[in-house]
């Protein structure tokens, strides 16, 4: 199934993008999690699609643009590994850096989903 896993996450990037949260909800299970840098604001350990599409939603709170632009996705069995570049501007300024999401599928849902990025860059155009 992982063919189709790489095109669970795919979709769920072209609607980020879209900024179609609704349809990237719909490739979320109910009780998913998400994991980003604890230093971050909206970071740390997020449980269950709605908590997750609602940190999703307070983006522009912290960042004026926005966007993770990916590159690869690689084929892993019940995983996708996405690599990419992530562009965001903040109040500190703005930043280019480059990500990796690792996707953890099950039923053709995302069960997990970890995003590993330059974090101190993040901080620095946050201001922070």
């Amino acid at each position: 199934m992982s063919a189709e896993n790489v095109d669970v996450v795919r979709v769920a990037y072209e609607a980020f993008g879209r900024g179609d949260l609704a349809t990237v909800a719909e490739h979320f299970a109910e009780d998913a999690e998400w994991e980003t840098s604890d230093s971050l604001p909206l970071g740390g350990l997020v449980r269950g699609r709605e908590a997750i599409i609602g940190n999703f939603t307070q983006l522009p709170n912290y960042w004026s643009s926005f966007s993770v632009v990916p590159g690869e996705f690689i084929e892993a069995g019940d995983h996708v590994v996405v690599t990419g570049v992530q562009h965001a501007t903040g109040p500190g300024g703005s930043f280019d850096a480059r990500f990796l999401h690792l996707f953890t599928l099950s039923g053709g849902k995302v069960v997990r989903g970890e995003f590993i990025g330059d974090s101190a860059k993040a901080r620095d155009a946050l201001g922070s």
